[in-house]
């Protein structure tokens, strides 16, 4: 009727004896225990070794591999995004005309036939384009964005994660064959504008989706693969844009989305969105795909349950509006996310990137205008790279102040030296030619470090799951509308302030996102989505014992026991 008392050394014993089950009497799995200590004494090597050694490691490497793969099947997404951004830096210097004559001759008259530009030089190009032309080839990016990310929080919620990127690759493909096909400025920018659409859709839904189907101690770094990846799509256009003309570059990105709706297809949607559609068992199913089969993952499974228990199934788009600026669950940390993607576009990392190629260029002589730009992209991968050990090591509130003081401080410095150039005065600074190539390095490796990277990590951390793809939806298409208005609003800056006085205030905002991470952002490494979201639940909930009511006596000045503010005990 009871089982044996055995020690944990006679259990292992017994449970490496493969004629011997488990469930033996205790003089056996004495004997056993007995028996391989005499082989160690006796120094039998080959019947020491134990298959769990590498049973443990290889069990562990298979549920890494099965969370990995299915990530890096959405992260093709991410690749096509990076190719997108870096593809107006290729395309635009192969539009213009090389001469001003020409230039002025092709917009000038009517007469002239479309093709004598096309004899003109060695490139494909079938139409040219001005300034204000272009302005408008790159700006368009950011505004098909905008809708893609109020798109992407409809999607997500109607047909899951999985089936939203697989949409979001129809008008990816779409804009790169209208690109790679365009015979005039309405086509490219139709292009363009579908493919900011597909870009600003993938990057929530990928974060969500990996954001789910990880477990709390590898979702960090599996999902900080998007910052690299991104960054790799970036160099990858720099450098094939370089070799190829601008539609066969074009051309040679459009199996990116179609290669990642193939991968998609072999796996399961999120456990989380087929729990909340009512789908029990093929969450059970997809659970175990994305844990391996020799693993129990009935525990987190009753934990999923029970972190979706009394949620809706699908909320719609307007009634999840609602309930976003209604309810404080939801409000508090769209507030708080919201806030720091405003501090991280207010930030300046695309006017450093702006300005980065003429630095490159004043120290690096008459460099060729791509290779500088693929020493940036190169530079931005490198701290896109770090940032995946960093995000296994470290807590993600210290990556994001470390990130943001550097950026800071490269900054300020950065001001200083255009400020002495610009009045000849600080003359230390006048001579250091060095420092500004300094500055721009340390800023472009510290960005995607912490404070242009892990705003990103927080969409699938911070939402609940019966409103992540709606809210992250909303976030993403913010944060583009931000973008926008700090582009547009530079060329005003710089002309109010000037210079150092954009770099500055860019600075600020990087030093204010030191207090406001401080202040409001909670701690979310290694923790499950669930005591995250009750943290946010709990928020200003914390009820205090006035010492005036109560017989304890009042806390000393001194006294170790001081009264934790609401921040304090929220972010520590």
């Amino acid at each position: 009727r009871y089982a044996p008392k055995i020690t944990i050394e006679e259990y292992t014993s017994a449970s490496l004896n493969v004629e011997c089950p488990l469930h033996i009497s205790n003089g056996l799995a004495t004997d056993v225990s007995r028996e391989k200590s005499k082989k160690q004494e006796s120094g039998d090597s080959n019947s020491v070794q134990s298959f769990e050694p590498w049973t443990d490691s290889d069990s562990y490497a298979a549920n890494i591999y099965c969370q990995l793969l299915p990530v890096l099947a959405a992260n093709i997404g991410s690749l096509s995004s990076g190719l997108a951004l870096g593809y107006s830096a290729v395309l635009l210097p192969q539009l213009r005309p090389d001469e001003a004559g020409l230039y002025e001759l092709f917009n000038n008259s009517q007469l002239l036939n479309q093709t004598y530009i096309n004899y003109s030089t060695t490139r494909h190009r079938p139409y040219t384009i001005d300034l204000e032309e272009g302005s408008w080839i790159a700006g368009i990016f950011g505004l098909g964005a905008i809708f893609g990310g109020l798109l992407s929080a409809f999607l997500g919620n109607r047909y899951g994660r999985k089936m939203s990127l697989i949409l979001l690759a129809i008008p990816d493909i779409l804009g790169w064959l209208l690109v790679a096909s365009s015979q005039n400025i309405g086509m490219m920018l139709a292009g363009r504008f579908l493919a900011g659409f597909a870009a600003a859709g993938y990057s929530p839904n990928i974060q969500i989706f990996v954001g789910e189907i990880t477990q709390p101690q590898h979702r960090g770094w599996l999902s900080g693969l998007t910052v690299p990846i991104t960054a790799i799509g970036v160099l990858t256009m720099y450098v094939v844009g370089s070799w190829l003309p601008w539609h066969f570059a074009a051309a040679s990105c459009s199996p990116a989305p179609i290669l990642m709706v193939i991968c998609l297809m072999f796996y399961w949607d999120s456990p989380y969105w087929y729990a909340h559609s009512g789908m029990d068992k093929i969450a059970h199913e997809a659970l175990e795909q994305f844990r391996g089969s020799d693993t129990n993952n009935d525990q987190e499974m009753f934990q999923i349950f029970q972190y979706i228990k009394g949620d809706s199934e699908s909320v719609w788009f307007v009634e999840g509006l609602v309930k976003l600026f209604t309810e404080k669950k939801y409000l508090k940390p769209f507030v708080i996310l919201n806030s720091l993607f405003f501090l991280m576009l207010f930030s300046g990392k695309f006017a450093i990137n702006f300005y980065a190629v003429e630095i490159v260029q004043h120290f690096g002589g008459n460099m060729n205008e791509y290779l500088s730009a693929v020493i940036i992209a190169f530079i931005s991968l490198i701290g896109s790279l770090l940032f995946i050990p960093l995000v296994k090591r470290f807590s993600r509130k210290m990556l994001l102040i470390f990130s943001s003081f550097v950026m800071g401080v490269s900054l300020l410095l950065l001001g200083f030296c255009m400020y002495s150039h610009s009045y000849h005065s600080l003359q230390v600074l006048s001579d250091c030619d060095w420092l500004p190539m300094i500055c721009i390095v340390s800023y472009m490796v510290a960005a995607p470090m912490g404070l242009c990277s892990i705003p990103f990590i927080y969409i699938a951390e911070f939402y609940p799951s019966e409103m992540r793809s709606l809210m992250g939806g909303l976030t993403i298409a913010l944060s583009n509308l931000e973008l926008f208005i700090v582009v547009k609003t530079f060329p005003n800056l710089e002309e109010l302030i000037g210079d150092h006085g954009v770099f500055w205030l860019y600075a600020f905002s990087c030093f204010c996102a030191i207090i406001f991470t401080l202040s409001y952002v909670p701690e979310t490494k290694d923790k499950e989505l669930a005591k995250v979201e009750d943290k946010f639940a709990k928020l200003g909930k914390v009820n205090r014992a006035s010492p005036w009511v109560t017989p304890l006596p009042s806390p000393s000045v001194g006294s170790v026991r001081k009264l934790h503010f609401k921040t304090h005990l929220f972010t520590k």
